[in-house]
């Protein structure tokens, strides 16, 4: 034999775990899209919507159709328009805020949980912020707050976000947020 290698071909497929699955960003915008077309909306725009715009609307009057209730988000039929739900609102806050997702699947009991609401069983996927007042956010607790408190908080909130960050040069400080948007989520 001489010095020249063997070369081995061997292709195991090796199936992605839960997250990976989930997490796969082909798979969140093929879903975001999804969610957008049910609105009748092309795409999501370059900057936030205002609260006001008619797209805005649009998105808050439809998830309010859809779901009238929290219990809704956990009937099984609904799962998948769920699942888009979440795509498409922490694409939000990834487009516009530079957030990313998390599994909060290891993380102790009582981490940013959400008791009445689980969309996902073997997975807790979390919107995580770069910014050092913002804590992590699960699809769970979104997801309800977007139900029960309208889309159109959250477009708010995140468009005062977005423009407070361009402003301020990429370095802020999110803190008057709470004094001023006091009704908005927690991770705020």
């Amino acid at each position: 034999m001489d010095d020249e290698q063997i070369g081995l071909d061997i292709s195991v497929d090796v199936e992605p775990s839960a997250w990976a699955a989930w997490a796969d960003p082909q798979r969140q915008s093929a879903q975001t899209r999804k969610f957008l077309k049910r609105a009748g909306l092309p795409a999501l725009p370059a900057e936030p919507w205002d609260f006001e715009s008619d797209e805005a609307v649009e998105i808050s009057d439809m998830i309010a159709e859809r779901f009238p209730d929290i219990k809704d988000v956990t009937i099984p039929e609904n799962s998948d328009l769920v699942d888009q739900l979440v795509c498409f609102t922490g694409e939000w806050f990834i487009r516009y805020l530079d957030a990313r997702w998390c599994d909060l699947t290891d993380m102790p009991p009582g981490y940013n949980d959400c008791p009445d609401v689980t969309i996902y069983g073997d997975i807790k996927p979390a919107i995580v912020f770069p910014f050092r007042d913002w804590k992590t956010c699960t699809a769970d607790f979104l997801v309800k707050y977007v139900v029960e408190n309208e889309f159109l908080n959250l477009v708010e909130l995140v468009s005062v976000a977005y423009w407070r960050l361009r402003k301020d040069d990429g370095s802020p400080s999110f803190s008057e947020l709470r004094t001023t948007l006091p009704d908005h989520p927690p991770f705020v």
